[in-house]
């Protein structure tokens, strides 16, 4: 029954494929070609039939009108947790697994709390699959129940093809997926719940049925299946378009455009999608009109989204490419830190113990800078220093840092790939001596910790610059709530205010005890005291000094202590208590209460009256700001990512600007502000003392308004303003070393002034200006902002009065050039990666210009090392440029780009340490191939001049000169076939053609 379901399957989606290549010459053959393999029967069985009796020993209660609906977003129906936990208790017997399929995470841990506080014959073994979990921890789902146990996995799709257990006796499917889509009203990525498709239905059936006979269960109607979409939508549906279309454009532009290639698809994204998407990444530099800039060439190649590759170019830029490089590869990757859950402790009691070790160890490593990428630096930084090749105190590291020993690994090789890539794509970013050092790691490399703080800068401002220049404009605005309904009883409690955590509704009841909670608390994180109220159902709890567990003090956010975002943290999530099993009280697992305490903070996403949340489980998922004089801060995400609700979003990767009040953050956003804004300076022009922001592209868009406290914003900070972005067009235009120079150079300018503003800090004369997030500018004196179109690039230059924006350029070398002398011209073109260029691929390219020269008659086509001239008469020139340009640099150019994207991988283990000799020619056992590379200068031998009569001129002599003459014959005839010009060359086309050696020299 199950493999002609699944044949029928196979064969409907075949036969689309089949139908999309038919066409003119086509040989379409629908003959299926069958691999068998020996299977048990599996019997589906769905919700109604449980329903009517199917299943002996229980009757689940539960709605059949909730899965009326098939379409839109999808709620899993809580009942569906309760009849989940029957049918697994009627069935469980010792040995036996159970696989049930979950939409998310959020859904696995509420089931996994459902099955707590039961009592049954046959006690479970519960294990969790999904993408957070560390791979070691999954491994375990796979490995026998203990004796007397009943194996429960609790899983998302991952267990449907990537992970096989193949012990399955049973299988629930929910029936609902978590998969991206794309919100067309919001025009981003979300997250939410859909039904399955019936593909997906039957791929979950083939789960059991390997070992012994199977069952699965629908955990809805039989008549809802019918509904269901026959097969899932493709991805490229639901994923952003930015990447597809560039890499489209750049590799696969003999093909016809992004447009053409896009709308050809089995499943084509809307015109308006693609259209957007050429749009974003023209606002984001990688194109400029119909043409890939610089920075898109890049990012093509690299193993990075758009903005993670603007990261790194910008850090280089900056003088900090390992801190751009490092955490353009922790955001490419999966959280490195394991995820704190109950499922992955031993016992319940265990929880919020791991949970504080986990959260503790976020916080030390963000060294109080609240950015996530920040936070990921840091801990590379460790890591660095740590002794790898002693496996027992590497392992101890990764336990008490809370890392996942895989994803640690995929981590740190990343680095080392994307070092070497940029090294490649941008040839002068290769002498920075940071790149040197990364690009040359090995995986049990260790570094002297004073090497790693070269390594890396101190300077958090300049790497929050970098940071806001890659992902603008996805800033968030944090409202601090001054309005606390409890604010008083937190103020006459006795304790300080801003240290003080009022804890209500406390479960269990043998909690609300001054001694128990104190307990409690103690081991969670330093606490100073703890009191009850009249009544006994409400406590406050004053938080200790947080230094005690080496979380330092933050001049970016003035947090609430540790232990009372924990408290938050365990209201989501039950747990039992140590301190009550202790005494022998039986509890059952609850979440500890309702926390509250001041100046608590929600977000929003800027332009968008839409709420934002951090991922709770961060140390930045609840915050709060004590210093009563602020009312906002301002930050920027790595990404945005819709959630369930229609208003509320996602934030990944999130970084807290410099607070209001330090001016830095302010002149950040300046910095990079890119796209439809309207800019609006307040105050007088003499000294402004603040600007709105609005994006002038929506509707009610929210504003942001942001500070120059404690200095003023003059027309020469103005000035030094332009002349950063205009710094900043350049180099993204043209990534060369002369434009890097050039932008570090504005900005030590830019931040010079900025360091002199701040010195009005504490003066009476000082900017005290501190918006909140609601303040109307209308009784402000305003003077809007003109942006002017730059020369180059995306930046807009601001004008202000009757100021004109006439930024500082440097003088760069012209990549084309001409010089007229009468009827001669001289054509001199300078690409950037010319001199990254191999030496096969300039002498093919020499041999093409001597085409080219011949074709149109020039008088002459050379080639330097850093440029192509050519010269003849005005109209020769003038014909021959074009084919010049367009494409024979184009071809080559390409060539470079696909070297750059071709770059080996470190190797899995250390290279030996002893040479290994290579086989020997037959004529003769001696030199190994390695002399070739070896002699002395062999590398620049070449056979330019010679005897007459040879092949080859001065071949002989040059294979003299390093002992080789004895093959002179055999290499004689492989040079001539492969084009070789030196004995370097010779060794260079050995390496790229191992086949043909091994064939040549057997």
């Amino acid at each position: 029954m199950l493999a002609f379901s699944l044949w029928r399957h196979v064969q409907c989606a075949g036969l689309r494929f089949l139908d999309y290549f038919a066409g003119p010459g086509v040989v379409i053959e629908k003959q299926p070609i069958v691999v068998g393999s020996r299977r048990f029967p599996t019997y589906p069985y769905y919700l109604d039939d449980l329903v009517n009796g199917a299943l002996p020993g229980f009757v689940p209660r539960v709605r059949m009108d909730r899965f009326e609906k098939v379409g839109g977003r999808v709620e899993v129906n809580p009942q569906l947790f309760e009849t989940c936990v029957g049918i697994v208790e009627a069935v469980a017997k010792p040995g036996l697994c159970v696989l049930i399929f979950l939409p998310g995470l959020s859904e696995i841990e509420q089931l996994h709390e459902a099955f707590y506080g039961r009592t049954r014959k046959c006690p479970l073994d519960y294990h969790m699959l999904h993408s957070v979990v560390p791979h070691e921890q999954q491994k375990r789902a796979l490995l026998p129940p203990p004796a007397g146990h009943c194996k429960v996995v609790l899983s998302t799709n991952i267990a449907e093809s990537s992970i096989t257990i193949p012990d399955v006796r049973y299988v629930l499917d929910f029936g609902i997926v978590r998969k991206m889509v794309f919100d067309e009203e919001r025009a981003m990525q979300s997250l939410c719940n859909t039904w399955s498709s019936q593909a997906t239905c039957r791929q979950r059936r083939g789960r059991c049925g390997r070992l012994q006979d199977g069952v699965i269960i629908y955990l809805f109607p039989r008549n809802h299946y019918d509904r269901l979409q026959p097969y899932a939508s493709p991805e490229v549906l639901g994923v952003p378009l930015e990447s597809i279309y560039l890499k489209s454009r750049v590799l696969l532009h003999h093909l016809g455009s992004p447009e053409k290639l896009l709308s050809q698809l089995i499943d084509s994204p809307p015109q308006q999608r693609i259209a957007a998407a050429a749009q974003n990444l023209k606002d984001l530099g990688a194109l400029k009109g119909d043409q890939v800039a610089s920075l898109g060439r890049i990012a093509v190649f690299m193993p990075t989204t758009i903005q993670l590759t603007k990261l790194v170019v910008l850090s280089w830029a900056l003088g900090i490419p390992a801190d751009g490089i490092v955490i353009a590869a922790a955001l490419s990757t999966q959280d490195v830190f394991k995820m704190a859950a109950p499922a992955n402790c031993r016992n319940l009691e265990d929880f919020p113990a791991h949970l504080a070790h986990n959260y503790i160890t976020r916080c030390r490593f963000d060294a109080g800078q609240f950015s996530e990428p920040i936070m990921y630096r840091n801990l590379y930084k460790e890591y660095l220093t740590v002794p790898k090749t002693q496996a027992r105190q590497y392992h101890q590291w990764l336990d008490e840092s809370c890392v996942s020993v895989s994803r640690m690994s995929q981590f740190a090789a990343l680095v080392v790939e994307l070092a070497a890539k940029l090294g490649a794509a941008v040839p002068s970013a290769k002498a920075h001596p940071a790149l040197k050092i990364l690009t040359a790691l090995k995986r049990s490399q260790q570094l002297p910790a004073e090497e790693v703080e070269r390594l890396f800068t101190q300077d958090y401002d300049r790497l929050k610059f970098a940071i806001v220049g890659a992902f603008q404009p996805s800033f968030v605005q944090g409202e601090i709530n001054t309005q606390n309904k409890n604010k008083g009883k937190i103020n006459n409690c006795g304790f300080d205010p801003m240290k003080t955590c009022l804890l209500q509704s406390i479960k269990p009841a043998e909690m609300a005890d001054v001694n128990n909670l104190w307990e409690f608390c103690s081991s969670l994180a330093p606490t100073k005291d703890v009191k009850l109220n009249d009544t006994g159902k409400m406590a406050f709890i004053e938080c200790g000094d947080d230094r005690q567990v080496r979380v330092p003090p933050s001049d970016v956010v003035r947090q609430m202590p540790v232990v009372a975002q924990l408290l938050h943290q365990l209201m989501r999530q039950p747990c039992r208590f140590q301190v009550l099993t202790s005494q022998g009280i039986r509890h059952e697992a609850s979440k500890i209460g309702s926390p509250n305490f001041l100046n608590g903070m929600k977000w929003h996403v800027n332009g968008m009256r839409t709420m934002g949340s951090p991922y709770w489980r961060s140390n930045m998922g609840y915050m709060c700001e004590m210093r009563g004089e602020l009312k906002c801060h301002w930050g920027v995400c790595s990404s945005l990512l819709g959630r369930e609700g229609p208003d509320q979003v996602r934030i990944t990767g999130l970084t807290i600007l410099p607070p209001p009040g330090s001016m830095s953050g302010t002149v950040m956003i300046l910095a990079f502000l890119n796209g439809p804004f309207k800019v609006t300076f307040l105050g007088d022009p003499e000294g402004f003392h603040g600007v709105q922001v609005t994006a002038a592209d929506q509707a009610n868009a929210r504003p942001m308004v942001l500070s120059f406290a404690p200095g003023w914003w003059s027309l020469r900070e103005m000035s030094l303003l332009n002349d950063f972005r205009m710094a900043m067009d350049e180099l993204l235009a043209s990534p060369e070393q002369e434009a890097a120079d050039f932008a570090s150079n504005t900005f030590e300018d830019l931040m010079q002034a900025v360091e002199q503003q701040k010195r009005w800090g504490g003066t009476k004369d000082a900017n005290t200006f501190l918006p909140d997030a609601d303040y109307s500018i209308a009784r402000e004196q305003q003077v809007e902002a003109r942006l002017v179109v730059p020369s180059r690039g995306n930046l807009e230059l601001y004008e202000v009065g009757q100021s004109h924006a006439c930024a500082r350029q440097h003088e760069r070398r012209a990549e084309f050039a001409c010089e007229q002398d009468g009827a001669q011209e001289t054509f001199r073109a300078s690409p950037s990666w010319l001199a990254s260029l191999s030496s096969l691929g300039r002498s093919d390219l020499e041999g093409d210009l001597q085409i080219l020269r011949t074709k149109f008659g020039l008088a002459s086509a050379t080639l330097e090392r850093r440029a192509v001239n050519i010269s003849g008469a005005l109209p020769a020139v003038e014909a021959a440029r074009k084919e010049l340009v367009e494409g024979i640099l184009q071809y080559y150019g390409t060539q470079v780009e696909w070297s750059a994207a071709e770059l080996p991988a470190e190797p899995e283990e250390e290279p030996p340490t002893r040479a290994i000799p290579k086989r020997p020619l037959p004529e003769e056992p001696q030199p190994e191939m390695e002399a070739w590379g070896d002699a002395p200068e062999a590398g620049e031998v070449s056979w330019d001049q010679g005897q007459p009569g040879e092949q080859l001129p001065g071949l002989r002599e040059a294979l003299r000169r390093i002992d080789l003459e004895h093959l002179a014959a055999t290499i004689e005839h492989w040079a001539i076939e492969n084009g070789a010009v030196s004995v370097n060359e010779v060794g260079l086309v050995r390496e790229q053609s191992r086949r043909q050696l091994s064939a040549l020299f057997d």
